[in-house]
């Protein structure tokens, strides 16, 4: 799905939210700055892209009407009026100008430009550089440079600033740089912050944005989506059930079959469950190596081990799971049966800390060593294995 099917796509999954943005456009009483908040995987930042080619069709108030000059270019998310500030690689006190940052921006605008091409055709790729953990202070001064500037094409200019909550990492240096621009915000432009996270978004940049509230995916809409992409009958109730809402699981889900879901984590527990130093070792290795260069694969597959034990937990108490992952139960049901007691709770909010702690920027090794310590503590308690 490129270009327009791109955009379109991004209206359909969100259509109340999308009716509001509508209303906007229509009267043209456009606000300065807007915070898209809501889970993750739930449409925001290819709504956010929408709103933009809206705000600059030449056919408003119908638009984006997908065949005007300016909309034909953001099919390409190559426009004019049309600026990306995310993640990068780099210290918060990184300055632009010194050799070694010169190749490195090299090195992040080719990455960029190819992440952008994907983004295109897929509102739900989700734009992540390897060892990105802030947004760098240097790219909103680079943004403030060109923002002031008078523009001679019609339209208006619009800034998406995904994963905005990484504006306050550290001493939220780029925060308050942006912060600047909201306070005296440049003529005909508007501002879009991002963010799964909206309760650590600096309270002084959220409170001058108009918020816009995302709720999750509703099942029946995102198995629509699905079943348009062309995907098997068979693997669309599986793919909607696991992925609860979020489209980056879905997407994460399409490439794999389901027994490569269950070894998956048939490989998780057995390294985690396990009294195994040399396992523990490895696994604190590698699951600290993908939280570092993938974070998203990470967090999925933390999350199908919460879904796994959910399910099990579900198991103990008699009940039967609601996911249809043919094999999901039945491994539940075993794994429970060689338990005397668990306290599935608890290892369910341990595992919580764990992703809740990656939009935090928490030292995934320190954390996952913990992690195993706690469930060892237990073990010896006597509370998971007799």
């Amino acid at each position: 799905m490129a270009g327009e099917k791109m955009i379109s796509a991004s209206i359909s999954l969100q259509p109340r939210i999308w009716e509001r943005l509508q209303g906007i456009i229509a009267t043209g009483r456009v606000g300065s700055a807007y915070l898209f908040s809501g889970p993750s995987g739930c449409g925001k930042e290819g709504i956010a892209i929408a709103f933009s080619a809206g705000l600059n069709c030449e056919r408003k108030p119908q638009g984006p009407c997908g065949e005007c000059g300016s909309c034909k270019r953001f099919r390409t998310l190559q426009h004019e009026h049309l600026a990306f500030i995310v993640p990068l690689p780099g210290s918060a006190s990184t300055v632009a100008g010194g050799k070694g940052q010169l190749k490195k921006d090299r090195e992040n605008v080719g990455l960029f430009q190819a992440a952008i091409q994907e983004k295109a055709t897929n509102p739900f790729f989700k734009i992540v550089f390897p060892k990105a953990k802030q947004i760098l202070i240097s790219s909103i001064r680079d943004l403030r440079k060109t923002l002031y500037l008078k523009s001679h094409i019609q339209g208006r200019k619009t800034v998406l600033i995904f994963d905005s909550h990484l504006l306050s990492i550290g001493q939220g240096a780029a925060g308050n740089a942006l912060l600047k621009i909201l306070e005296e915000p440049p003529n005909n432009t508007t501002l879009i912050l991002v963010t799964d996270y909206k309760e650590q978004l600096l309270p002084t940049l959220s409170s001058r944005c108009q918020q816009v509230d995302f709720p999750p995916l509703d099942p029946e809409v995102m198995t629509l989506y699905l079943e348009k992409m062309g995907i098997s009958s068979e693997l669309v109730p599986i793919v909607t059930e696991i992925s609860q809402g979020n489209m980056h699981r879905a997407y994460s889900l399409l490439d794999k079959s389901t027994e490569d879901i269950l070894v998956m984590i048939k490989d998780m527990v057995v390294s985690i469950f396990t009294e195994d130093g040399s396992n523990w070792r490895q696994f604190i290795n590698e699951y600290s190596q993908l939280a570092l260069n993938d974070p998203q694969e990470f967090t999925f597959k933390f999350h199908l081990l919460q879904l796994w034990l959910r399910s099990a937990y579900r198991g103990k108490l008699g009940l039967s799971s609601n996911v249809s992952l043919v094999g999901l139960d039945e491994g539940s049901l075993s794994f429970v049966q060689k338990l005397r007691e668990i306290d599935f709770l608890r290892i369910d909010t341990y595992l919580e800390e764990i992703l809740t702690g990656m939009t935090r920027n928490l030292n995934t090794s320190i954390a996952l060593t913990n992690l195993l310590i706690k469930l060892h503590r237990e073990m010896n308690e006597g509370r998971l294995y007799g």
